[in-house]
């Protein structure tokens, strides 16, 4: 009858696809003819009897389940629900299947104990879901698929630590006046409530490493890294516990193929994302990145309308996409341009800022310099993030007649170009690349400063003025990382306020003036952006003395307070560990900060347990 089959292989971790019968086929011979139509009717009877158990036996799992969430109603290390994860080897396209599909409607509504679990209501609850995938996702970090986390979030299986952590995350730019006057202490309260859950519920003997366990830990990274001092001590650490979280779940590896399509995607998205915000973290002295390049054997984010639909597409690992031969048409995804040029960022930060390489015998004026090959695979990024396009141009497509953005699929655009130009910042920063040209043997030559210099000063114009087109648009730009980008830009635009060209000058000093607002106003959502902008104005209002920077024939001369005062301004942790109005931090604070971050992450010692001194001296 030439039906389709469906042949399941032996080893339950493979998927074999669907096996058209031909009529010529030997299998198919005129020999089975007789028996086929019985065959076939005992085939349905026999199904249709599986199916009727299947449905009784989903009751009954029902029943149980309901029970079970009654029982364990005080368990802090229970789930929000609990489900029984359905087999989806066959379900390929990211479909529910039709037992979670009768799930998710029975649950259309969230219980109410959700919400009693956290004292809000419903519609603020569902506000600040809304505000964390329209302010939070893609922008620039991906970690969930949203049709599927919705369907799951009303089925009620997802862990409540990651639930806690999304609303953590998602509460400063909610907008619902629920919250008004005290966005910061429930932001920080769900973010405690969810990393004390996550060491009970998943740091324990025999528990087995989830990717929502690496959602929760790289999420709860960066609330801390941009909290301030208070919290920015154990970020470090808990990015670290995200990579070797996402490292023993396989997430690197292309391992997971009996998966939906939509849920293959997502666990790469999610490993992309930790590798993106361990790069940004990495932005600093000290701070080597924890995952290694060579290290990464999938293949990168696909294209968001693909990821949407649930569908696969073939693209590219990190390798292939710096392929110089590459035809324009197998260009990838935004998101994978944004962790190409992420890479190319880890290594610009370790080479300026962690003085990486340092006894390369070519300095970067050479063209077999590391600066040299970056530079070179910056400008082979150029033509492929289109930058010689308007910004306007490119967002166009992801704008309606109406003026309706689709932030999810401008954010990677707009974050893409800026580290872009973060990177030329970064590599030709005058006070770095100074420090940089200071460990060579040989003076450099004039050219090369001078070309230097003027790149710097290209790409923070550039940078400024990506912001003001995207924001013409109606497009946001406002993670703490594009704070970053901004105030490193800015840090370059305010030593030309001290160049002699009158029209320079007046450029540069209105460029400052749109980088602070800048700061200010998305530092109305991140803590460690407002210091950025308090540190911005300390190096223009306070008398340091850039002059020296911009005299390319001489040497430069900065005091150690000015020398700190730059370092404020490129390095990404030390704008980050501080409070607004602190002072450049000294070692006795940062030994003390590094002392509360590891009370805060594994409790207090109780020294009672601990033999006195007296007692050690008596053995």
């Amino acid at each position: 009858m030439s039906q389709e089959c469906t042949y399941v292989d032996e080893n339950p971790g493979h998927y074999a696809g669907p096996r058209q019968i031909s009529r010529n086929d030997p299998s198919s011979s005129q020999d089975n003819a007789g028996t086929g139509e019985t065959q076939t009717t005992e085939l349905l009877r026999r199904v249709t009897t599986l199916e009727a158990k299947i449905e009784n036996v989903g009751s009954s799992l029902q029943r149980i389940e309901e029970c079970l969430v009654v029982l364990l109603d005080g368990d802090n290390s229970r789930r929000i629900g609990l489900s029984t994860p359905a087999k989806q080897g066959d379900n390929r396209s990211g479909k529910s299947d039709a037992t979670t599909e009768r799930a998710v409607s029975s649950n259309a509504q969230l219980s109410e104990s959700l919400f009693e679990d956290f004292g809000i209501p419903e519609d603020v609850f569902m506000a600040v879901i809304d505000a964390y995938f329209h302010y939070c996702h893609n922008q620039p970090y991906s970690f969930f698929h949203e049709e599927n986390f919705r369907q799951r979030l009303r089925a009620q299986i997802i862990p409540k630590h990651l639930v806690l952590t999304v609303v953590a995350t998602a509460v400063r730019f909610c907008p619902h006046p629920y919250f008004a006057r005290r966005l910061h202490e429930a932001s920080v309260d769900y973010a405690n409530r969810a990393w004390k859950l996550i060491v009970a519920d998943c740091f324990t003997v025999g528990k087995v490493a989830e990717v929502s366990t690496v959602q929760t830990v790289a999420l709860l990274g960066l609330f801390d890294f941009t909290a301030g001092r208070s919290r920015h001590g154990s970020a470090w650490v808990k990015v670290g516990l995200a990579v070797r979280i996402a490292q023993d779940c396989g997430l690197m590896l292309e391992n997971a193929t009996s998966l939906p399509y939509a849920e293959q995607e997502e666990r790469r998205r999610v490993f992309w994302s930790v590798f993106l915000l361990d790069r940004l973290v990495s932005c600093g002295r000290g701070r080597p990145p924890a995952i290694v390049d060579a290290s990464c054997h999938l293949q990168l984010p696909s294209d968001e309308p693909i990821w949407r639909s649930g569908l696969w597409t073939k693209t590219q690992s990190l390798d292939e996409m710096a392929n110089r031969t590459l035809p324009v048409t197998q260009r990838q995804g935004a998101f994978a341009r944004v962790i190409a040029i992420a890479q190319i960022l880890g290594r610009s930060a370790q080479f300026m800022l962690q003085d990486s390489n340092i006894r390369n015998l070519h300095p970067p004026w050479d063209p077999s310099s590391e600066f040299a090959a970056m530079e070179s695979d910056l400008l082979h990024f150029e033509a492929y993030l289109d930058i010689q396009l308007p910004v306007k141009d490119v967002l166009a497509p992801h704008i309606s007649a109406e003026g309706v953005v689709d932030s999810q699929s401008t954010g990677p655009i707009i974050f893409s170009r800026a580290l872009f130009h973060l990177c030329y910042c970064l590599l030709n920063h005058p006070f770095l690349l100074r420090r940089r040209i200071d460990t060579c043997r040989n003076l450099a030559p004039m050219s090369f400063m001078k070309r230097s210099s003027d790149l710097a000063w290209h790409h923070a114009q550039q940078m400024m003025a990506l912001i003001r087109e995207a924001r013409k648009c109606g497009c946001s730009f406002h993670s703490s990382s594009s704070g970053y980008a901004v105030t490193v830009a800015g840090s370059i635009i305010a030593l030309r306020t001290y160049d002699s060209d009158p029209q320079v000058f007046e450029k540069a000093q209105v460029l400052l003036d749109e980088a602070l607002l800048y700061l200010d106003t998305v530092g109305q959502h991140w803590s460690n952006v407002i210091t950025m902008a308090s540190m911005l104005r300390r190096m223009v209002y306070n008398g340091f003395l850039g002059s020296s920077l911009l005299d390319l024939t001489q040497p430069s001369t900065l005091t150690q307070v000015e020398e700190e005062t730059l370092w404020a301004v490129v390095d990404y942790n030390t704008m980050s560990d501080q409070d607004a109005d602190d002072t450049i931090m000294d070692e006795q604070t940062a030994d003390g900060a590094l002392l509360s971050s590891w009370v805060e992450l594994f409790g207090a010692v109780d020294y009672s347990s601990f033999p006195t001194m007296s007692t050690i001296n008596q053995h």
